[in-house]
């Protein structure tokens, strides 16, 4: 008969040390950026009063990720070469 304290390893479980974290994807650090500025930028022009082209706004940001995802692409590509 089988011990019932005994842990049952199933063969469908993942060792413990399999577990890895994946590394933050650069596009998901980027555009959480984006909507980081946007918000505080919102936040700020209402509280200080000032006003804001939005869509001059959002093209200054939109240009700005851009530019730092094809970078990150970039040097991505240029590290495991």
């Amino acid at each position: 008969m089988e011990n019932p304290a005994e842990p049952v390893n199933l063969p469908y479980e993942t060792p413990p040390e399999a577990h890895h974290r994946a590394p933050a994807r650069v596009g998901t650090v980027v555009w959480g950026a984006v909507v980081v500025l946007i918000a505080a930028l919102i936040i700020f022009s209402s509280q200080l009063e000032l006003s804001l082209d939005a869509a001059q706004t959002a093209m200054w940001l939109l240009l700005g990720a851009g530019v730092a995802m094809v970078t990150a692409g970039a040097v991505n590509l240029f590290r495991k070469k």
